[in-house]
């Protein structure tokens, strides 16, 4: 299945890059220049006529820098323009006998277009993350009204993947048994066993590496829902890396299980155990639901409390998308101050930026492999700093 073009001009040049980056982000393919089989061409204020000239031939439909914005954030554009954009595809879709034609356009309930990069990967993390996120909330027997709505907000703003099949199954079973806001054992297991079914016909049921993690992300995500850490919650985290243990000297396994052994270790749970680890269970999800009301995913756990970064022959590593320009951009930046830039994490690696516009694609949610491969270097020893491009900038 084909991404849709988009062209970006008119726009000054870190406008340019950061809606370029957002097109990216949605799984568009950003083009530099008007192509034959361009379908949106995005205009600002100062666009040239031989572009939108060039566009209109190709017959590509010409949107403002709002719309864009609109579309990138809701997946929705006006009707009309929706209709275009299908006539387009449908006019360049070529016929072949005997074959099923196919549409170019991933399609939304509303028959909106949007991106689908990565689709089949985000549906499966989107899964596994569920999966965690209902042994999460339930783990205490209990629906409390801030797991609700973060539940039910968790749901609505996975757009990219509520209207495949199986999810869409997911939600109307889960919207039945979340009506009375209580979830009994026989509804939770029917629900859970949907959600199984899915993941064997899928293949899904694997227990792999990346759907372990990002099953217990989801799960760190429904226990810290409602701002606060108990017992049963807590034995359930520990059973729950017992019966998957395959994973936990991997982030952010690791750094639970490490929790849970000073927890244990007396054999009393103290309530300012109980809030210690909610604070480490928040700064691995990176979010404080109650507090922010946000359900985006943006760790600070693996961020190093580090100010002095020298550059001058230090290796660096730069991964994700930045707001300040493209990689080689960051990358020729470092290397002007005596950095050693390379493309994945090594042993003479001694930074490790990460991009503030993480990707919904990256591996583990978004936390990304490399980000995963310097923690296994740090607990080997390694002297290795996660710093965030904020960090970064203001060493700079």
């Amino acid at each position: 299945m084909k991404a849709f073009e988009i062209c970006f001009t008119g726009f000054n040049a870190v406008e340019r890059n950061e809606l370029e980056t957002l097109g990216e982000l949605v799984g568009l393919s950003v083009k530099k220049n008007v192509t034959n089989s361009l379908h949106i061409l995005c205009v600002g204020d100062n666009a040239g006529p031989s572009k939108i000239d060039k566009s209109l031939e190709g017959g590509s439909v010409i949107i403002d820098k709002p719309q864009f914005v609109h579309f990138a954030y809701t997946g929705e554009l006006p009707q009309t323009t929706v209709e275009q954009i299908l006539t387009l595809v449908e006019s360049r879709t070529p016929i072949k006998p005997k074959q099923q034609k196919t549409n170019d356009l991933l399609l939304n309930k509303d028959a909106q277009p949007y991106g689908h990069f990565n689709q089949a990967a985000n549906i499966e993390k989107a899964i596994s993350s569920l999966q965690g996120i209902l042994l999460g909330i339930t783990a205490d027997s209990k629906l409390k009204p801030a797991e609700y709505a973060f539940l039910d907000l968790w749901l609505r703003t996975h757009w990219e993947v509520s209207d495949d099949p199986d999810i869409v199954d997911i939600i109307d079973v889960l919207n039945d048994v979340l009506e009375d806001g209580v979830i009994d054992e026989d509804e939770y297991e029917d629900l859970l066993s949907l959600i199984n079914d899915v993941n064997d016909i899928r293949g899904f049921i694997e227990p792999n590496s990346h759907n372990q993690i990002n099953q217990l992300l989801g799960m760190l995500q429904g226990v810290s829902a409602a701002d606060d850490v108990n017992e049963k919650d807590i034995d359930a985290l520990a059973v729950w890396l017992d019966e998957n243990h395959q994973i936990l000297n991997k982030w952010p396994a690791s750094v639970v299980t490490s929790k849970l052994c000073d927890i244990f270790e007396d054999g009393i749970i103290t309530e300012d155990e109980k809030k210690d680890l909610l604070l480490t269970v928040q700064k691995i999800t990176g979010r404080r639901f109650c507090e922010t009301g946000d359900v985006t995913d943006n760790t600070t756990e693996c961020f190093d409390d580090i100010t002095e970064i020298p550059h001058d022959n230090i290796g660096f590593c730069f991964t994700g998308k930045f707001k300040t320009g493209s990689r080689k951009t960051v990358e020729s930046k470092a290397q002007s101050l005596g950095a050693i830039t390379s493309k994945d994490v090594l042993l003479s690696t001694q930074f490790l930026v990460i991009g503030t516009l993480a990707s919904r694609d990256w591996k583990y949610l978004s936390h990304g492999r490399k980000i995963e491969k310097a923690m296994l270097l740090k607990e080997k020893g390694h002297e290795i700093y996660v710093i965030s491009e904020e960090q970064w900038l203001a060493a700079v």
